[in-house]
């Protein structure tokens, strides 16, 4: 009877280590498969990434204010078509676009055109992830304001349309603006000049009578008779002009003029101060008071603006209190809009830690010193164009 022979021990082990030998490259073929098939999804997820946000990139939404019909213009004038997702239609509530008949999605070029400013969205939100604001850029270039922020040490001073004192605010019923300009003949009759919507008005204030508050219509000399540009820098807003009442004696009459403080003659230095009465309230809890400031200069003779010294300074001062005054240094900019008008802008922030505010109304004044003695430069025109407070109540209400 025949044995079946057993194998050999030595081809035990080497059948074995043939199987061992393949399941290895089966599992190393596997995970190199599979890491091949991940770092081609990883690739494929970072240039799908990228070109998401090449496309985000590419969204662009332009606000335009239209001052004929007072319409914020809406322009897609990116290189890709928006998909808008959510509209905020105030600073609490938003809604789908559907819901409030906005384009869902709009095209490159095209201009929606049906939004007057009071209706406008507060901001759109596209699917790229932009958020593009609307009707806070129809507001600002509606007023002609921008919006500044200031960081001083752990102050931060935000500026939107409530808190400057321009325009509606500067010639409300409650404004009281006392002035006084050095380097005039004291005989000349000083006077502030504003252009509104309509017509000149005029300011003359008593802070003790309040029945002088306010600005009032010119009359003398007539409205057709004031050849005097309302907006000097041309940024749409119209300055605050101080101007001299002059009185010529022709033909047995007297003639009133208006005319810009050295439109007749021009001056090689001058000190304008402002004060304004009860303009803000200061309360325990501000952190920092921040004062903003604009005023445009016109200069005669040719001369640079780095040929002049400007050098303004800022105070509060409590009101209906006397020698409680409060001074800081501040930031000044000089820049140049054509050859012959100059602009300063600033600012001024008082913070509470070193101050100690006591709670009241307050006064703010504003000194401007300007000496073009130097070289041939004189000053012909100063004016004011705006103010602006952070950190405090604004007391004086806009004109409706």
């Amino acid at each position: 009877m025949s044995q079946v022979k057993k194998p050999r021990r030595g081809q035990a082990e080497i059948i074995g280590a043939v199987i061992a030998t393949g399941v290895m490259l089966l599992a190393i073929t596997a995970m190199f498969y599979s890491i091949i098939r991940l770092q081609q999804s990883t690739s494929d997820a970072y240039a799908k990434r990228i070109a998401f946000e090449s496309e985000r990139t590419l969204e662009k939404l332009t606000v335009r204010h239209d001052p004929s019909n007072n319409k914020c213009i809406i322009n897609n004038t990116g290189g890709v078509d928006i998909r808008v997702v959510r509209v905020w239609i105030s600073d609490i509530e938003f809604r789908d676009p559907v819901e409030i008949g906005f384009p869902a999605i709009i095209r490159r070029g095209d201009v929606i055109t049906n939004y007057k400013l009071e209706d406008a969205p507060v901001a759109i939100v596209t699917s790229r992830g932009n958020v593009f604001e609307v009707k806070p850029e129809c507001e600002r270039q509606a007023y002609g304001r921008t919006i500044i922020e200031v960081i001083y040490g752990n102050a931060t001073g935000f500026i939107s349309s409530q808190n400057i004192i321009g325009t509606y605010r500067l010639t409300s019923n409650q404004s009281c603006i006392e002035y006084t300009v050095e380097g005039i003949a004291k005989e000349e009759d000083v006077v502030l000049i504003y252009k509104n919507d309509t017509q000149w008005i005029y300011h003359r204030c008593n802070p003790n009578d309040p029945s002088t508050y306010g600005w009032k219509v010119v009359l003398i000399p007539s409205q057709s008779e004031i050849n005097i540009a309302p907006d000097l820098d041309r940024s749409r807003i119209n300055e605050v002009i101080v101007a001299i009442n002059k009185t010529d004696k022709k033909q047995g009459s007297d003639v009133v003029k208006l005319l810009e403080v050295g439109e007749s003659k021009s001056k090689p230095n001058l000190t304008l101060i402002l004060s304004f009465y009860n303009i803000i309230r200061i309360r325990n809890a501000t952190d920092a008071v921040t004062i903003f400031y604009k005023f445009v200069i016109q200069t005669s003779g040719g001369g640079k603006p780095h040929q002049i010294a400007f050098s303004p300074y800022i105070s509060l001062i409590l009101a209906n209190q006397s020698g409680v005054v409060y001074s800081a240094p501040g930031s000044v900019s000089v820049s140049s809009s054509s050859q012959d008008v100059v602009v300063v802008t600033g600012y001024v922030v008082f913070p509470r830690y070193f101050y100690y505010f006591v709670d009241g109304n307050y006064n703010i004044e504003i000194t401007l010193k300007i000496d073009a003695s130097a070289g041939s430069t004189g000053v012909k025109s100063v004016r004011l164009e705006y103010i602006a407070i952070t950190g405090a109540d604004i007391l004086w209400l806009p004109l409706p």
